[in-house]
């Protein structure tokens, strides 16, 4: 096994476990922080205003089917919007209809009550009376008045003036009417009230705010719409008005729109009834001047003739047209190769059938050309045969012009004919026709016009809202503040205030309080842990006692024995980083736990500048070791018995003034030669290491090297200085004792909860130690309580 590895323990992997032993200790703490986070948890709880919500369910009437009540106006296009969902939810929360809702139900005037923990709002039937602007179109008024009622005189003691029941209050220029809730409890004291005015906008923002509207469904047109508000029956109330209010200005528009129809049909009927009837005047006045029956048939089938010759010759000529066409591609050749003109308008089908050859034969010559030369005789045979077709062609084409043009003379001849017989029709027949179409143009509008205006007026009548109510608004709650939340806040913040505290007093203290961080800053075996103990006696080890800390000592001496302390290695130095750790403690009580093996133990008292052995066991310091180290006085008068069987003390002697030139004397030698042959132990309690070299010359002399760490005493900085010494190997077969550790946390009637270490020390608040000079308890046994728990934990580590 290697060195760093003895005697180390294993740690517990278990997380809940380490931080059960971490913080269980300190118990009381953090009952006192969870119960304080707790009281300021349900403080808060108390001044938060509970939020309720209203909610509604409505149907919005065919969104995606435009105004549907007025068929007249999507007919002449004047309401042709159509409607869909998020439009009508943008409208649902517009600010122009919830300023409205604000004026309708006098939300700007909002009366309070202040309590010692909140704020109360009164509204309606809880509200002793109540505000509404004279004139609340144009209300702008903000501020906060407290008021008081004197019911017994019915006035209103606001603003430093005496306002009677039902009469005007002018603030800031704005009339305000006041007016009783008869039905208020008028026996009410102790009540603080106030009214805060504000601008209807700023209202109608607020509850817009708290306003959320959303489709039932993805293809659904009905709407949910929630209100977030302190005051459940404020916020259904709102949910109604709003409701009210876009039908109505829905319904408001659609009968602007309707009554601007009818108002633009009766302009257009009155304009198109004067008309009307100024034709059918002038109609009567014509035939009664002319004597005229009907004319209209006889003139009606001689237009009749003209348009049907008329249609006759313009057919021929296309024909003709058609017909020029054709010959100037035949003597042209076309403009390209194999183009024929259309003989839709021409039926011969001679003409086709010549017109289909010349195409082959186009063809044939044109596939010959590019694969012969222009002297071959089967492309001169292919042109000659294109020529002769060509030729035909022509001559066929002059024939069927010849036709077409007898055909257009004698459709000309009745043409001429049938002209000249509508011309005999009198002038005063074509003007009566003109006079009798317009009455027919006239007469088809006023009829149009009245049939709409019906239409409208039958829409305009049946108009109805855009908006049902499918659930009535209901309100639940409170949402928040959720009473849980809080505690449950309280209570984490309680507990990690308390984990906070304890990292505050352990985290950031400057002395060594775990064994851990032994364990990491040192590779050295740990020998064991000494408890911190209150009693003032030094000596806690004798034969018969059973103590903790006596046992510890055992398995120190125990441990010591492993480490390769014997008979023939049998000399232990004792040092340590500073003074006040406890050397001279751990040495005598180690010395002692040695003699109850039976054994010669001598501690010599090395520490020559602070001697403190010779005091704690009774025996005189003088002379002693610095008297022996120059020849004033023999080993026999330096070494001295004391109470305990076995165990003798080599006293300091006089405190010289150059103890490190003793201690590299050779006459030292001889002392410490001369006394491991005499006993089966030696015990040498140096010097610390920081101040003086005693220990670092020492160490020559010494099978084994303990250095003393105190818990809480010991800088952590000084880990650094031991792990060097390991490093560097200055001090051989090096090993520590964790001495004087205290429970953590805090002890009820002398127990605590849990240790600095790893081993003992986990449940016991006594023992036996040394106080005064030596040391001393931490912590005395009392009850428990808030002033001691706090004074404890925040005493400075000594």
């Amino acid at each position: 096994m290697e060195e760093e590895e003895f005697f180390k323990e294993r740690g517990s992997t278990n997380i809940f476990k380490q931080v059960i032993y971490k913080y269980l200790p300190f118990w009381p703490l953090f009952v006192i922080t969870t119960s304080v986070a707790l009281a300021v948890a349900f403080i808060d709880l108390r001044s938060q205003i509970p939020i309720y919500v209203a909610s509604a369910r409505v149907l919005l009437k065919d969104p995606q089917k435009g105004g549907g009540d007025s068929k007249v106006l999507d007919a002449l296009n004047i309401f042709s919007e159509k409607k869909i969902v998020d439009n009508e939810i943008v409208v649902l929360r517009s600010a122009d209809v919830m300023q409205e809702v604000v004026k309708q139900l006098d939300l700007y005037a909002t009366v309070f009550n202040k309590g010692n923990v909140r704020t109360e709002e009164l509204y309606k039937e809880n509200s002793p009376v109540w505000f509404t602007a004279a004139n609340r179109e144009n209300f702008n008024l903000w501020g906060t008045y407290f008021f008081s009622v004197n019911w017994a005189k019915r006035l209103v003691l606001i603003d430093n003036r005496s306002v009677p029941f039902n009469d005007t209050l002018i603030l800031n220029n704005v009339p305000v009417i006041i007016r009783p809730n008869n039905d208020y409890n008028q026996h009410l004291q102790g009540k603080n009230y106030f009214v805060r005015f504000s601008a209807p906008g700023a209202v109608a923002g607020g509850l817009i705010g708290g306003l959320k509207i959303s489709p039932y469904s993805y293809s659904s047109t009905i709407l949910n719409v929630t209100l977030e508000n302190a005051v459940p029956q404020k916020a259904m109330d709102v949910l109604t008005k709003l409701f009210e209010i876009y039908n109505y200005d829905a319904i408001d528009d659609k009968n602007q729109i309707a009554d601007k129809t009818m108002h633009f049909i009766d302009d257009r009927l009155a304009f198109v009834t004067a008309q009307l009837d100024s034709v059918e005047k002038n109609i009567a006045t014509y035939k009664s001047r002319n004597s005229i029956v009907d004319l209209g048939s006889q003139a009606t089938n001689y237009l009749s003739n003209v348009k049907s010759l008329d249609d006759q010759n313009s057919a021929i000529e296309l024909k003709l047209a058609a017909l020029d066409n054709l010959n100037d591609y035949v003597k042209a050749k076309g403009k390209k190769t194999g183009t024929v003109p259309s003989l839709l308008l021409l039926s011969d089908p001679t003409l086709s059938d010549l017109l289909s050859k010349l195409y082959g034969a186009e063809t044939k010559a044109a596939s010959l050309q590019n694969i012969t030369g222009e002297k071959n005789d089967a492309l001169l045979l292919a042109n000659t045969e294109v020529t002769q077709i060509k030729n035909d062609i022509l001559e066929n084409m002059a024939n069927i012009r010849t036709n077409l043009e007898m055909m257009k003379k004698q459709v000309s001849d009745k043409l001429a004919e049938n002209n000249s017989l509508l011309k005999a029709v009198p002038e005063k027949e074509r003007a009566f026709l003109d006079i009798s179409r317009q009455q027919s143009i006239k007469n088809d509008i006023y009829t149009f016009l009245l049939q709409k205006r019906e239409e409208t007026a039958i829409s305009s009548a049946s108009t109805s809202a855009d908006l049902r109510v499918v659930e009535a608004p209901g309100s639940y709650g409170p949402i928040r503040p959720v009473a849980n939340n809080f505690y449950m806040a309280g209570l984490v913040i309680g507990l990690l205030a308390g984990a906070f505290l304890v990292l505050l007093k352990e985290m950031f203290s400057r002395n060594v309080l775990f064994r851990s961080e032994i364990e990491d800053k040192i590779k050295v075996p740990i020998m064991g842990e000494l408890l911190q103990v209150k009693d003032k006696d030094p000596i806690v080890i004798l034969d018969g006692k059973r103590t903790v800390i006596a046992e510890q000592f055992r398995s120190v001496r125990t441990n010591l024995n492993f480490m390769g302390l014997n008979e023939q290695h049998n000399t232990l130095m004792i040092t340590s980083s500073i003074s006040g750790e406890g050397k001279s403690f751990v040495a005598i009580n180690l010395a002692i736990s040695l003699t109850l093996t039976g054994k010669k133990v001598a501690i010599m008292e090395m520490d020559l500048r602070k001697p403190k052995l010779s005091r704690v066991l009774n025996v005189k310091r003088t002379p002693g070791i610095s008297s022996y180290l120059v020849n004033k006085a023999p080993l026999d008068e330096i070494v001295k018995t004391t109470e305990i069987p076995g165990l003798f003390v080599v006293s300091a002697g006089p405190i010289p003034p150059n103890p490190t030139e003793l201690i590299q004397s050779e006459k030292f030698r001889e002392l410490m030669t001369e006394l491991k042959k005499r006993f089966d132990f030696v015990i040498m309690d140096t010097a610390p290491v920081s101040p003086v070299t005693d220990a670092q010359l020492l160490q020559e002399f010494a099978d084994i090297n303990l250095f003393v760490i105190r818990h809480g005493i010991t800088p952590r900085n000084f880990l650094s200085m031991i792990d060097a010494l390991h490093k560097q190997k200055k001090y051989k077969n090096m090993c520590i004792v964790f001495n004087g550790l205290k429970p953590r946390g805090f002890q009820i009637y002398g127990y605590g909860f849990g240790g600095y270490g790893n081993g003992y020390g986990y449940g016991y608040g006594y023992g036996y130690g040394y106080g005064g000079e030596y040391g001393g308890g931490y912590y005395l046994e009392e009850r428990i309580g808030i002033r001691s728990i706090f004074k404890a934990f925040f005493k400075r580590n000594k």
